[in-house]
C-alpha cells in the first residue's frame, strides 16, 4: 500500500467516524418513554442470604 493510499483510507476513517449536525439530535417532542421489561412484574424481591458456610468465586 502506497503512502498516498494510506492518507486516503485515514480521511476515509475518520469521514466515517466525523459527528455531524444529525448524529444525535432528536426531533422535538419525540421523547420515548423507557421500555418495560418482558419479566418484570413490578415487585421488589426480598434480599436472601447465602448460608453462612457457602462460598463462590
Amino acid at each position: 500500500m502506497s503512502e498516498a493510499e494510506y492518507a486516503r483510507l485515514l480521511d476515509d476513517v475518520s469521514h466515517a467516524f466525523a459527528e455531524g449536525d444529525q448524529d444525535n439530535a432528536r426531533m422535538p417532542g419525540q421523547v420515548m418513554s423507557m421500555r418495560r421489561a418482558a419479566n418484570d412484574n413490578s415487585i421488589e424481591w426480598p434480599l436472601i442470604p447465602f448460608p453462612s458456610d457457602f462460598h463462590a468465586s
